[in-house]
């Protein structure tokens, strides 16, 4: 009588281990897919077809708040309001005036600026609004201007602007006695793109791994192959003789089998002739083998001639690594309803290389 109970069966670490060892280049495959596809086209979009360069200038101003009658100090600009003001007409207004050439002395609302390399930058409000911020770090005496744009000749030209236009609102604002600077730039400074390369080739070689992993692990808990004998005997309580090249497989198979029993072959890709040979080898007993549609048809017969023949007696011939497993669960199911009794099973590998490598040998 066999049973197969997949649920109870332990795990073998071992062999999963070495299965594990023997796919290893799947993974490492995943780890390099993963930091391409990934960080490749991270630094594709971030650096190759990223945003141009962009070049800053940074100016600390110190600003002297005129008296109220108290004695107390004006404090009606503060962080948020230093960050919308500087980006209002009173601003973008002055630098246009500033940036415009001496030959262009009226009021524009678009100023074109040529840098040193001869190319033509078209200076408007927008354009401003886009390219200077302020802010108060930690005091609120100290206001902190950042110009930025795509070339450091028309950062430090704006900039150069910018002080003008700070000195002249300073003059205008009742709540302002004066304006002096704390920190002025000599030259633009080009601002260090945020590319994170390496971190996106990590992230994409872990998901990779992870999938693959889970993959294979899911792969080894579904597969129903027989690697090594004992994995047979857990699975479906029958006795395995072993491979033919097992040095326990003689006299298991004098004690185990009968001398009318007959070879079972139920897998494609075994070579009969081969298997009947080896076991002739190895035990000096020349056996039939039997297909499973062979058996079914010598079944047909009478049951006279079915108790005098020689397919009651079975020994099954189980492919290794062949994910068999629904195969051997149907072939023993026939030959229970059939009343043919399997007294053991052997193993087949025509080069024992699975095996051994299994085994550990």
């Amino acid at each position: 009588m066999w049973e197969c109970n997949y649920g109870s069966e332990p795990i073998d670490m071992k062999l999963l281990v070495l299965r594990f060892v023997k796919k290893i280049w799947i993974v490492v495959l995943a780890a390099v897919l993963g930091a391409l596809l990934i960080g490749g086209p991270y630094y594709l979009r971030k650096v190759t077809f990223g945003p141009a360069k962009e070049y800053q200038a940074i100016t600390d101003f110190y600003m002297d708040y005129a008296l109220l009658e108290n004695g107390e100090q004006h404090t009606y600009f503060n962080q948020t309001t230093w960050t919308q003001l500087i980006g209002d007409d009173v601003f973008t207004d002055k630098i246009l005036g500033y940036l415009q050439t001496e030959e262009n002395t009226e009021a524009a609302s678009v100023v074109v600026f040529v840098d040193s390399e001869g190319k033509n930058w078209s200076v408007t409000k927008d354009m401003l609004r886009e390219s200077l911020y302020a802010t108060m770090l930690s005091d609120t005496r100290i206001v902190t201007t950042t110009v930025t744009t795509n070339n450091p000749d028309l950062t430090m030209k704006i900039n150069d602007a910018l002080l003008l236009a700070m000195d002249d609102f300073g003059q205008e604002q009742k709540e302002i006695a004066g304006v002096r600077i704390l920190q002025q730039p000599t030259e633009a400074e080009l601002v260090k793109a945020d590319v994170r390369t390496f971190r996106a080739c990590m992230l994409g070689t872990v998901i990779f791994v992870f999938v693959v992993l889970l993959w294979m692990l899911c792969s080894f808990v579904l597969d129903d192959s027989v690697y090594v004998p004992i994995m047979f005997e857990r699975r479906y309580h029958l006795p395995m003789l072993g491979t033919v090249n097992s040095k326990e497989m003689p006299p298991l198979f004098k004690k185990l089998c009968p001398e009318n029993s007959s070879l079972l072959v139920m897998d494609e890709g075994v070579d009969a002739e081969k298997v009947i040979q080896a076991v002739a080898e190895k035990t000096g007993c020349t056996l039939k083998a039997v297909s499973v549609d062979g058996l079914l048809k010598d079944v047909e017969c009478k049951r006279s001639d079915i108790e005098n023949s020689n397919i009651n007696q079975m020994i099954l011939v189980v492919k290794a690594g062949n994910h068999n497993g629904k195969a051997i669960e149907k072939t023993l199911s026939i030959c229970k309803k059939c009343d043919i009794d399997v007294k053991a099973a052997l193993l087949w590998d025509a080069d024992e290389t699975l095996i051994k490598r299994y085994e550990g040998k």
